[in-house]
């Protein structure tokens, strides 16, 4: 698969987030795909599963969030549910940075290492992290992102 590929799946799937046009969601991921969440040692296996876990998370509102930029490929699009900072993989394998904004106002990151076949998601290894203000005692090294 070209790092195009990778960009295809990533702005469809984030699409069928973005409008929660759930019964598209099997366009980008397998009938046995797995996600997993290893900080709450959960697995999602199944369509129906990984649909269901998305269509029931409480107060998931379209236009919560924006998809700023796609990174190892050239198509660059907006969506209210995340914010995919950049794609890179090779083959069937990549990574993908995504900015996500939670209903209780938060912005966390996350971090989801995947495989693709045939073009859709087979699994899913996704770590989250809350973003915070930087101590100070680093300020005279930094510079700003």
């Amino acid at each position: 698969m070209t790092d195009t590929d990778h960009t295809h799946y990533f702005l469809g799937f984030s699409d069928v987030l973005s409008t929660q046009e759930w019964d598209r969601m099997g366009d980008y991921v397998h009938d046995d795909a797995t996600m997993e969440y290893p900080q709450s040692r959960e697995m999602f296996r199944g369509l129906r599963n990984i649909v269901a876990q998305f269509k029931n998370y409480p107060d998931l509102e379209p236009g919560s969030s924006e998809l700023k930029e796609v990174i190892g490929g050239t198509t660059y699009a907006l969506t209210p549910t995340y914010t995919v900072i950049g794609i890179n993989g090779s083959g069937d394998r990549g990574t993908a940075i995504i900015r996500v904004h939670y209903p209780d106002g938060s912005w966390w990151w996350v971090v989801n290492i995947y495989e693709l076949r045939d073009g859709k998601l087979a699994r899913s290894r996704a770590f989250f992290a809350p973003e915070f203000e930087p101590p100070e005692w680093r300020a005279p090294f930094r510079e700003e992102m």
